[in-house]
């Protein structure tokens, strides 16, 4: 064996290498962690967007139906008895 090999070897079962190892295998899954809620997060920002554009959209239909309302006529025209049996 080498003495390259022979020291690989002997390094890779140290307790320094394997702590190494285990932080490696955990920067490694809260880095997925991370991408995971970060694509959550815009899933629901996006959500959040779509929301208020649409309460947007009916807040101004809201009120040019009550524009609307407020410039009708409120008076009731009866309907004389020739117009009322014609329909």
């Amino acid at each position: 064996m080498t003495l390259l090999g022979d020291w690989n070897s002997r390094i890779s079962g140290s307790t320094a290498s394997l702590r190494d190892q285990e932080q490696a295998q955990e920067i490694k899954e809260l880095r997925r962690q991370l991408k995971t809620k970060t694509a959550e997060g815009r899933r629901l920002q996006d959500q959040v967007d779509a929301s208020a554009t649409v309460i947007a959209v009916l807040l101004a239909e809201n009120d040019a139906l009550r524009r609307q309302l407020a410039t009708r006529s409120a008076v009731v025209v009866p309907l004389t008895r020739s117009q009322a049996t014609r329909e």
